[in-house]
């Protein structure tokens, strides 16, 4: 059973102590008929939020806006964070492993320490982002110009390379993957 909860319920549970928000699904609530929101834009109310070591294992935050939010620490094993907005959010230490940010925008992000091992990326956007240990991750179509990885290091470890941008703005038209 999913468990749907809206942005100002795990804000104000979040502030009340509770961290375990394990394979919820982050909806947002609008008008007199309780119609949801988000299907199409953005779900908002998180931006700038603090939500240090929180837990989202497993969690629905497709199209979550989380830009600016300090994440440090958070578990987002496995979690589904297509099209999310993560523009300049703090993912520091943040477990990553097996997530899904495919379309998601980074830009700025902070992932300084993040376990991005078997994320898929696939168009996502890294501009000028910290990024962590990626390894095993499919990074088919994603932008890393600017960022401070290394372009050779992206190339290695299984991590799937095709017309993915590098941090020096060529493009590696691939498809390859070598350990």
């Amino acid at each position: 059973m999913v468990w749907r909860i809206t942005t100002d319920e795990l804000l104000e549970r979040y502030k009340a102590g509770e961290r375990n928000f394990n394979g919820i699904e982050l909806i947002r609530i609008v008008g007199e008929m309780g119609e949801r929101d988000g299907v199409d834009g953005q779900i908002t109310g998180l931006e700038g939020g603090d939500l240090r070591s929180i837990n989202l294992r497993g969690a629905n935050l497709e199209k979550v806006d989380l830009s600016g939010a300090d994440l440090t620490g958070a578990d987002l094993f496995g979690a589904y964070l297509d099209e999310a907005g993560l523009r300049e959010t703090i993912l520091r230490d943040a477990n990553l492993f097996s997530a899904n940010l495919s379309n998601a925008d980074l830009t700025g992000a902070d992932l300084t320490k993040a376990n991005m091992c078997h994320v898929k990326a696939v168009g996502a956007t890294f501009i000028g982002a910290k990024i962590g240990y990626l390894q095993r991750a499919d990074l088919a179509h994603a932008d890393f110009r600017d960022s401070n990885v290394n372009g050779e290091g992206l190339c290695r470890k299984f991590n799937v390379i095709w017309h993915t941008t590098m941090p020096d703005g060529t493009i590696k038209e691939g498809p390859y993957c070598v350990w």
